[in-house]
C-alpha cells in the first residue's frame, strides 16, 4: 500500500483552494446577477416615468388641438403599465423605509446599553456619596451624645449623695432599754421593732421569738384579697356566703347586719375586719380560701423561713410583721383602701392614743393576755413601729406611751429641741381631750 506523502497533502490543499475559489466565483456571480437585476429594474422605472411624462405632454397637446380622446383599449393598456410601475415603486419605497428603520433601531439598541450603564454608574456614585455623608453625621452624633452623657454623669455624680446605709438607731435602742427597765420587760413578755424609712435607721428587740398573733393577723389576710382585686381575679362587689361555723364573738356588725346563709359583699367584710376588728368577717374571708391555703398565701410577704407552727396556728414574730408592714408601705397605692381602714382602726387607742396630730395606720390585737399593736406613723419622717406584749399590766397604755416617746425621740433629734417637741405633743393631747370632753 502506497504511503501518503507531501503530494497527497498538496492535492488536498489544491482541492481546498479550488473549492474556495469556486465558492468565491459563485458568490461573485450571484452578486453580479443581483446587481444586473437591480440595474434593469432602475432602467425600467426610468422608462416608465419617461413614458408617463410623454403621455402627459401628449394629452396636453391633444387638449389644446381639440382632438379626439384616445381609444379605450390604449388607455387601459397604459393604465395597466402605470399600475405595475406604481406597485414596483411602492415596493422599492417600502424596502428603503424598512432598511432605514432597521438601521435606526439598531443604532438605538447600540446606544441604549452604554447610556443605561452610564446612568447606573452615576446612581451608584450618588448613593455612595450619600451613605458616606450620613456615616460621618452618625459618627459625629454618638461622639457628641457620649461626651454630653459623660458630662451629665459627672455633674450628677457630684450632686448625688452617697446611698444611705441601714444602721441601728442607738437613740431608740437606749429609749426602749429605759422603758424595759421601768416596766420589767424582757424576752419572755416583750417584742418590738422600729424603722425610720427616710433615715434608714432601725431597732429590733426579741425579733425572732413567736407569740400569739391575735387580731394582728387580719392585716396580711386582708392584703391577700386586695392582691386578688388588684390582679382582676375578684371584685369588691363580689359576695361570700356566711356559714354557721364562721360566727365568732367580738366587735363589728356582721352578725347583726347579716344572718347565716346570707351573701356578704367582700368590701363590707374587708372594712369590718380592720376598722371594727370583726372576727366573724375575718372567718368568712379565711374559710373562703381554706385555712391552710390562707396561711400559705400570707407567708409570701416575707423572705424569712417560717416555723411549722405558723402554718397550723395563729402565731407570728416581730420579723414577720416588720416585713408585712414594709411590703404594705412600699405598695401603698395597691393597698390604699386598706391603709385608710387602718387609720380608722381602734378609735384612737393603742399607738395612736397619744399622737392625735399624726396619721397612724395601725392594727391592734388582744387575746388571752396578749396585747399588740403595729402600724405606720406619718410624721416629719415615716416610721414603722410594732409593740407586742404578753401578760403585761396596762399593756394598751404602755403601747401608747412607747408610740409617743418614739416619735419624740426621733423628731426631737431632727429639731434639736426636746422641750419644744414635748410641748407640741402635750398641747395636741390637751386639745384632743378637751374636744372629747365637750362632745
Amino acid at each position: 500500500m502506497a504511503k501518503k506523502g507531501k503530494h497527497a497533502k498538496g492535492r488536498k490543499n489544491s482541492k481546498k483552494i479550488q473549492n474556495d475559489n469556486t465558492s468565491e466565483d459563485i458568490n461573485q456571480g450571484e452578486s453580479r446577477e443581483n446587481k444586473e437585476i437591480f440595474d434593469d429594474l432602475i432602467i425600467k422605472i426610468k422608462k416608465f416615468f419617461n413614458k408617463k411624462q410623454n403621455i402627459k405632454r401628449n394629452n396636453v397637446s391633444r387638449k389644446n388641438q381639440n382632438t379626439k380622446s384616445r381609444p379605450v383599449g390604449k388607455s387601459k393598456s397604459n393604465n395597466k403599465v402605470s399600475n405595475k410601475s406604481t406597485k414596483r415603486s411602492t415596493q422599492i419605497n417600502k424596502y428603503k423605509k424598512s432598511k432605514t428603520e432597521n438601521k435606526r433601531k439598531n443604532n438605538i439598541k447600540l446606544l441604549a446599553k452604554p447610556v443605561f450603564i452610564l446612568i447606573l454608574v452615576i446612581v451608584i456614585i450618588i448613593l455612595i456619596c450619600i451613605s458616606l455623608v450620613n456615616g460621618n453625621k452618625e459618627d459625629k452624633v454618638p461622639q457628641e451624645a457620649e461626651s454630653q452623657i459623660e458630662e451629665e454623669s459627672i455633674e450628677t455624680a457630684s450632686v448625688e449623695e452617697e446611698p444611705v446605709e441601714e444602721t441601728v438607731d442607738t437613740n431608740i435602742e437606749q429609749l426602749i432599754g429605759e422603758i424595759r427597765a421601768e416596766n420589767e420587760l424582757d424576752v419572755s413578755n416583750f417584742y418590738f421593732f422600729f424603722y425610720n424609712i427616710e433615715k434608714k435607721k432601725y431597732y429590733f428587740y426579741n425579733e425572732n421569738a413567736y407569740f400569739t398573733a391575735a387580731s394582728t393577723i387580719k392585716v396580711p389576710v386582708s392584703m391577700i384579697y386586695y392582691d386578688k382585686i388588684y390582679n382582676g381575679e375578684i371584685n369588691l362587689t363580689d359576695t361570700l356566703k356566711y356559714n354557721k361555723n364562721d360566727y365568732e364573738a367580738g366587735g363589728g356588725t356582721t352578725t347583726t347586719d347579716y344572718k347565716v346563709g346570707d351573701s356578704v359583699p367582700i368590701s363590707y367584710l374587708l372594712e369590718q375586719t380592720i376598722v371594727n376588728s370583726d372576727n366573724t368577717a375575718l372567718n368568712i374571708l379565711i374559710h373562703n380560701l381554706g385555712y391552710q391555703k390562707c396561711k400559705e398565701e400570707i407567708a409570701k410577704y416575707t423572705d424569712m423561713k417560717l416555723i411549722e407552727d405558723f402554718y397550723t396556728s395563729n402565731v407570728a414574730s416581730v420579723s414577720y410583721y416588720y416585713d408585712v408592714l414594709k411590703y404594705l408601705y412600699q405598695n401603698e397605692e395597691q393597698y390604699s383602701t386598706l391603709i385608710e381602714h387602718m387609720k380608722k382602726s381602734s378609735g384612737g387607742e393603742y399607738l395612736k392614743a397619744n399622737l392625735p396630730q399624726y396619721d397612724v395606720a395601725h392594727k391592734y390585737g388582744s387575746y388571752n393576755g396578749y396585747v399588740h399593736d403595729y402600724g405606720i406613723i406619718y410624721g416629719e419622717n415615716t416610721y414603722l413601729v410594732g409593740v407586742f406584749t404578753k401578760n403585761v399590766e396596762n399593756a394598751s397604755e404602755l403601747i401608747a406611751e412607747i408610740g409617743q416617746k418614739v416619735v419624740e425621740c426621733v423628731e426631737t433629734e431632727n429639731s434639736g429641741d426636746t422641750t419644744v417637741q414635748t410641748e407640741k405633743i402635750e398641747n395636741a393631747n390637751n386639745t384632743a381631750n378637751n374636744e372629747s370632753t365637750n362632745s
